[in-house]
């Protein structure tokens, strides 16, 4: 993304990290947890082996929307926080609407990919 990012926007932005982080943690935590819940149906190594695909993909999901912090990539960033609903609309609507029309913007476009 060659846009440039508000500096009050990026303030926001890195405002919000530590909450976005944290559900997307409590998120990938709790859907762990059904997995290893379902141990009796498939043995401990069936639930091992799922639950170890589980974490590699949503390491994925992590470093897509909190790797590669910079001022650069915020848009980027915003855009799958917004895409994986890390955001509440309250705190998506602190965004100036420049961003927030670009955010949806690439999220039409993805959707219609």
């Amino acid at each position: 993304m060659t846009r440039d990012f508000p500096e009050p926007d990026w303030k926001t932005l890195s405002r919000l990290k530590p909450l976005a982080l944290d559900r997307l943690c409590e998120r990938i935590v709790l859907e762990s947890e059904d997995i290893i819940v379902r141990v009796k149906e498939g043995g401990y190594h069936s639930a091992y082996l799922a639950l170890f695909k589980h974490i590699q993909a949503n390491d994925k999901r992590l470093s897509t929307c909190f790797d590669d912090w910079r001022r650069s990539q915020a848009l980027e960033i915003l855009t799958n926080w917004k895409s994986e609903k890390l955001l509440t609309e309250e705190e998506f609507a602190a965004f100036s609407p420049e961003t927030r029309e670009m955010v949806n913007f690439l999220l039409r476009r993805v959707r219609r990919e």
